[in-house]
């Protein structure tokens, strides 16, 4: 028993550990640069240490240069700190750190005691200077603050210049290929990628494969341009969404968004051919909301792995999260189709000939197509 127990649980590690390599695959990204002194001389064997705000902590040295570089780790707001004997600890928060990007946060150490910290806050945007990409990103702050009808994150593509979609009124919760050009490109010359694993049917226009969850969405990026060969499998752009992951806490939530028959307004169009709007040729509308009943709802969690006393005891190496959705849409669509009448069953179209049928508009006479002349009768 205790055999199967042990099996069972190096079995689950090195699925954890699969796991990782494959997302060490896709978005992770670099932080590096140099650490110099006051003078400008390189400080080497400096101790560099890059945090993020969910535990994720790395350490490295820098070489005789005084460069350090920290690899494969997952986009997020970064804390780095630099120490070296005889100078005081320096450190910077609030670094952010795009998917598959490269950050360059250097450093200068001013001599004084280990105990003093010299403390940096990020407060602007850094320029990218490590690629000639032409990108946006859209943080998970403004995906709170706008609303999308339908709940479905690769709309968010269409907040960046140069690309062009269609209306956002309308309900779109389903596969969908986002903005219909990126600088001028086809849907099927663009990427949309969730977690960097390809999600294109390229038989069907673009369009992607599933829908992401907003709720489990960390970022949107907007690759439109110039963006490195790493990328590749289109000339056109991408559109890379960033999942959301666990961190040193347990959180979770549930939430349903409800559209219902009683909760809406009858529409214009509806009101206007109505047979209160006095007209002879109408349906009864007028009041009569068309029956709707939408529920999208789901749930997501998330936090450490770990067994206590054995495994990642201080929470800070292993995380998971798990979130899903569903959609329930129960709606009536109606058509309006003119249909012959019964005299025109009968082989009678004497109707036509009044100028106010409503096939026409206007008097219509059928005639022979083989002579041009009307029918008799």
């Amino acid at each position: 028993m205790k055999n199967a127990c042990r099996m069972s649980i190096l079995m689950l590690l090195l699925s954890l550990v699969a796991t990782g390599i494959v997302f060490a695959q896709s978005d992770l990204g670099t932080i590096s640069g140099f650490i110099k002194d006051q003078s400008g001389a390189s400080i080497p064997n400096a101790k560099v240490t890059i945090k993020n705000q969910t535990g994720i902590e790395r350490q490295t040295t820098t070489n005789d240069s005084g460069y350090y570089s920290v690899t494969n780790i997952p986009p997020g707001l970064y804390t780095m700190s630099a120490e070296a004997p005889s100078f005081q600890k320096y450190e910077s928060t609030n670094n952010k750190l795009d998917p598959s990007g490269q950050l360059g946060l250097d450093a200068t150490l001013t001599l004084g005691a280990a105990t003093q910290t010299v403390e940096v806050m990020a407060s602007v945007v850094t320029l990218q200077t490590e690629s000639a990409s032409v990108q946006k990103l859209v943080t998970r702050e403004q995906i709170d603050s706008l609303e999308i009808n339908g709940r479905n994150p690769i709309f968010m593509a269409n907040l960046v210049p140069g690309t062009r979609g269609g209306t956002l009124a309308n309900l779109s919760f389903a596969f969908s290929q986002g903005p219909s050009n990126i600088n001028g490109s086809r849907n099927p010359e663009n990427l949309i990628t969730y977690d960097g694993a390809p999600a294109t049917r390229t038989r069907s226009n673009g369009t992607s494969l599933g829908s992401a969850d907003v709720d489990s969405t960390q970022e949107v990026q907007i690759l439109t341009a110039d963006y490195a060969p790493e990328y590749g499998r289109t000339s056109g752009g991408q559109i890379r969404i960033i999942t959301k992951s666990g961190g040193q806490q347990f959180h979770g939530a549930t939430y349903e968004y409800v559209r219902n028959t009683v909760l809406n307004a009858n529409t214009w169009q509806r009101n206007a051919n109505s047979c209160a709007s006095g007209s002879t040729n109408c349906v009864a509308t007028a009041f009569i909301t068309p029956p709707t009943h939408y529920n999208q709802f789901g749930y997501n969690l998330g936090g450490p792995f770990y067994i206590p006393n054995h495994f990642n005891t201080d929470k800070s190496k292993v995380f998971w999260y798990w979130g899903e959705e569903w959609v329930r849409f129960v709606f009536t669509d109606s058509n309006s189709l003119k249909v012959p009448t019964k005299n025109m069953r009968q082989g009678d179209f004497s109707e036509l000939l009044v100028a106010t049928n409503p096939f026409y508009g206007k008097a219509v006479t059928i005639t022979d197509p083989k002579t041009g002349q009307p029918f008799p009768g």
